[in-house]
């Protein structure tokens, strides 16, 4: 979808919150898409990441993160789209994480539990998680009982689990 979207914002002292308006002559895929990105942004309550890449400062919203984990005295983010990279400490980062989707799987790394795809219990004592984008990483042995807790209760409430 290469659509581009003419934006226009106009300052007016009197309001006391933004008003978006969205002028279109049919409702289309990219309208709702953009309905849907301003809803997500504004119900959001958790602050934005701010990393690097190549040089260049980008914010990364929490639900697109799929872990974070340190690397050469950094905190490395991956995402779909990439990696990034930022010196602010891990645990300075996951005061701001939002505690239902963030969990701490070692003490270098913690994962978006809405990112994985899922989880796998076969080597005794530990547990791979394997993300949507079919990357993997591993649960510290010290985090394994905490990390099943956490998917029992998921599974209570309906979520599913791979053993």
């Amino acid at each position: 979808m290469n659509q581009k979207v003419d934006i226009r914002v106009e300052i007016d002292p009197t309001r006391t919150e933004p008003r978006v308006v969205i002028q279109t002559a049919e409702t289309t895929e990219l309208v709702e898409n953009l309905i849907y990105a301003i809803e997500r942004y504004v119900d959001n309550e958790y602050s934005q990441i701010a990393a690097e890449e190549g040089g260049t400062l980008v914010l990364l919203n929490q639900w697109d993160i799929f872990r974070l984990h340190t690397e050469n005295r950094k905190v490395v983010i991956h995402t779909a789209t990439g990696r990034y990279e930022t010196r602010t400490a891990l645990q300075d980062i996951e005061k701001n994480l939002d505690p239902d989707c963030f969990v701490r799987i070692s003490r270098f790394e913690i994962i978006n539990l809405n990112k994985a795809a899922g989880f796998d219990f076969s080597v005794s004592g530990t547990i791979k998680v394997v993300f949507e984008d079919d990357t993997e990483t591993w649960v510290a042995r010290r985090y394994v009982s905490a990390i099943r807790e956490i998917l029992s209760r998921d599974r209570a409430k309906g979520g599913e689990v791979d053993e």
